[in-house]
């Protein structure tokens, strides 16, 4: 990391070919804004540079905490080219094996090839038009590169080859939830509750949640109570604790689901 005292030292200048993302970052441990970029690291005086010390590659600099990995860029573009082009030639050796584009699709991804990506996801999609891996793996890329309509395009494409796999059945779900719907909600996550072996306590949080916004109390707390009985550290965590109070405060509960947290719960 560039270090200064009284503007002499070493600091990063420039910033060029970034990519930005969403992550969870490795030092802070939030779901923050990541950037990749290359930069100049130079000696400094009075905080101007004046030496220059190398090129470098930051890697996940986080907007929270600012910490972050590096690397010589020299060693990180030889990374690049070795593993895009290991990438390529095992996917020349089964095209017809979607897998392998769609994991050259991750590699060109990490090394900022966002054109080339494009064109790999568009081919890919074209060749795979019912498998359903395929339009989920490659919606879920187009969603975390912010493509929104390509994205729900792939999950749509998904739903219609077959509505009861799981994976469809959430993402069904979860656009329900998003307009506004939990009861129609609910009704698609019947096969995801617990015991099933797709069962995500998120997505049924964010059930009581949106029956809460809905203004159905009683059936808010049915969700969390069911989250609590099938995963209790849940019901440890501060926010959703507030959720519940309010959610019982509303429907008028003398009693608590809560479990107690401390001397006053």
């Amino acid at each position: 990391m560039p270090t200064t005292i009284n503007g002499i030292g070493t600091q990063y200048y420039g910033k060029k070919n970034p990519r930005i993302y969403f992550d969870q970052c490795d030092s802070c441990g939030g779901h923050c804004q990541m950037t990749d970029y290359e930069t100049g690291y130079y000696f400094v005086v009075l905080f101007i540079p004046l030496i220059p010390m190398g090129k470098k590659q930051i890697l996940g600099d986080c907007s929270s905490c600012r910490r972050h990995r590096v690397m010589p860029l020299h060693q990180w573009n030889q990374l690049r080219e070795e593993a895009i082009d290991a990438g390529m030639a095992k996917l020349a050796e089964a095209p017809d094996e979607p897998q392998r584009a769609i994991e050259l699709l991750g590699t060109l991804t990490v090394f900022n090839r966002p054109e080339e990506a494009m064109d790999l996801a568009s081919a890919t999609l074209n060749s795979h038009q019912d498998d359903i891996d395929v339009q989920l793996g490659i919606g879920s890329w187009y969603e975390n590169q912010g493509r929104k309509a390509e994205a729900e395009s792939c999950f749509q494409r998904a739903i219609e080859l077959d509505p009861e796999y799981p994976p469809c059945v959430r993402i069904a779900a979860i656009n329900l939830l998003e307009s506004g719907q939990p009861k129609l909600a609910a009704q698609q996550m019947q096969s995801l509750r617990h015991p099933s072996e797709n069962y995500e306590p998120a997505l049924f949080l964010m059930l009581a949640q949106s029956y809460a916004a809905a203004g159905d109390h009683d059936a808010a707390l049915r969700e969390y109570a069911e989250v609590f009985a099938n995963v209790p550290e849940a019901a440890t965590d501060k926010a959703i604790r507030k959720q519940v109070k309010k959610s019982e405060k509303a429907a008028g509960r003398a009693e608590t689901i809560l479990p107690k947290k401390g001397l006053f719960g």
